[in-house]
């Protein structure tokens, strides 16, 4: 058997009361501006509504009694649909609240009337009732719990829980006793715990919950931030590529527009000695050069505009399926005769064809050969060889030849553009620059090694990709 409470049922039910009031003021205070102000705003209020319920239950010698009854049970089961309101507000579930209203405007009239019958019939009224509404608000927490995954809401659950299963064994008291309790002592004691215990644990259940929610919104939000603030690196990075990629262009059109003045200014100096020879004696032999030099103006300036467009535009060319000797034979055609017999074609590849732009690949090639056959010794040959590789799987283009070599100093910055092995040698520094922008726009490089017995430059164009 339990023991008695230290104090009488009427202080005890004061003190619960004042429990009530003192914890919905630190919950508003401690949820105010980081929950929900609806949920919060009606979940205080029915605790605080539960808690006037037990400070008038503890007053009930001092009111009238028909009154107090009223009253008391209005706050009691207003608190009770306040709080089911909040937690179903939790779970932005429809708030019935013409159904909230009549269950509490039924159940406060139910009770006065019941009295009227006979004191016995008000309290298993009383206790009844308040079973229903502990039950609704442990199966409404516990969806909570369920919809929002926090044990927090469970908790609150099983505080009303508990008050409904002291509830049932009060009211099974009071029907196996004929309407009056047969232990009154044991069945307040329980009574009296269960609702300290749920003025406990539901307010700092909610509590729990409430911060719960916080930081799972906390953390949405730093996913937010993390996303905002990686696109926004995102953009900066896209700005700078297409800042980085309007530079590029300008320097290709700068390049190209080299390209093209260079042969008309030749052309003029042909022009210039032609006609000084028509004045002379031997004009015939000074219009056969003429003629040669325009012929091979005329393929230089087919070549470099052929690619403009490809050297200027943001995104990489198609790579198609292209026959290689007939590359060859494109690029050897674009020198001039007499360099063009000191080229000795290599082929240590059985491979017929590769994916590369003809065009790109074209004006690399005679870029190259034309430096090789400007800066090698004089009538020495130069050999373009083709080959493969297996790993990584590549198309390999080397030009070879026997000059002097290049200064060790220069070779980091021979693909820049302006850079020249010796300023005697006519030339603006654009051939190599040309070969490196032509081999990264198909997605190949290009390197160069040197000794005193000569130079190697070697093209990889990678394959393995799908043609189109």
């Amino acid at each position: 058997m339990l023991r008695p409470l230290p104090l009488d049922a009427t202080t005890s039910w004061f003190l619960i009361g004042l429990l009530h009031l003192a914890l919905a003021a630190a919950v508003w205070t401690v949820l105010t501006g980081r929950h929900s102000r609806r949920s919060t705003l009606l979940w205080c209020s029915g605790s605080a509504l539960a808690g006037l319920m037990m400070l008038l239950y503890a007053a009930r010698g001092l009111l009238p009694h028909v009154p107090m009854i009223v009253v008391a049970n209005v706050c009691g089961y207003a608190g009770f649909a306040l709080r089911w309101a909040a937690l179903r507000s939790e779970r932005e579930q429809t708030l019935p609240l013409a159904v909230l209203g009549l269950a509490v405007l039924g159940a406060s009239t139910a009770v006065p009337l019941l009295d009227a019958v006979g004191p016995q019939w008000r309290v298993l009224g009383n206790v009844c009732f308040n079973m229903l509404a502990s039950l609704a608000l442990c199966v409404e927490a516990q969806a909570l719990g369920r919809v929002r995954a926090s044990r927090s809401a469970r908790m609150v659950g099983w505080s009303y829980g508990v008050v409904a299963l002291v509830l049932f064994l009060r009211l099974a008291s009071l029907l196996l006793g004929g309407g009056a309790p047969a232990v009154p002592a044991i069945d307040t004691e329980l009574i009296l715990l269960a609702w300290m215990l749920a003025a406990l644990w539901a307010n700092l259940g909610y509590v729990g919950f409430a911060i719960e929610m916080a930081e799972r919104r906390a953390r949405v939000r730093s996913v937010e931030l993390a996303a905002a603030t990686e696109g926004r690196e995102l953009a900066e990075r896209q700005a700078a590529e297409l800042k980085t990629l309007s530079e590029e262009r300008q320097e290709l059109l700068r390049v190209i527009s080299h390209e093209v003045r260079q042969p008309l200014h030749n052309a003029q100096a042909v022009l210039k000695g032609a006609a000084d020879a028509l004045h002379g004696a031997a004009p015939v032999a000074a219009l056969e050069r003429a003629r040669s030099v325009l012929r091979e103006i005329t393929r230089s300036l087919d070549n470099t505009l052929a690619v403009s467009t490809r050297l200027i535009q943001a995104q990489p060319p198609p790579l198609r399926d292209t026959d290689l000797d007939m590359l060859l034979e494109l690029a050897l055609g674009d020198l001039p005769d007499e360099g063009r017999g000191r080229v000795r074609v290599q082929r240590d590849s059985a491979v017929r064809t590769a994916a590369l732009d003809v065009a790109l690949m074209r004006l690399a090639l005679r870029n190259l050969l034309s430096n090789a056959l400007a800066y090698a010794t004089p009538g020495s040959t130069i050999t373009l060889r083709l080959a493969d590789s297996d790993e990584p799987l590549a198309l390999i283009f080397e030009v070879c030849d026997d000059g002097p070599g290049i200064a060790p100093t220069l070779l980091p910055r021979l693909f820049e553009r302006g850079v020249r092995g010796r300023h005697d040698v006519h030339g603006q520094g654009l051939g190599l620059y040309i070969v490196r922008q032509a081999m990264r726009l198909q997605g190949g490089t290009v390197e160069a090694r040197s000794s005193a017995a000569g130079s190697t430059f070697t093209l990889m164009l990678p394959q393995g990709r799908e043609p189109t």
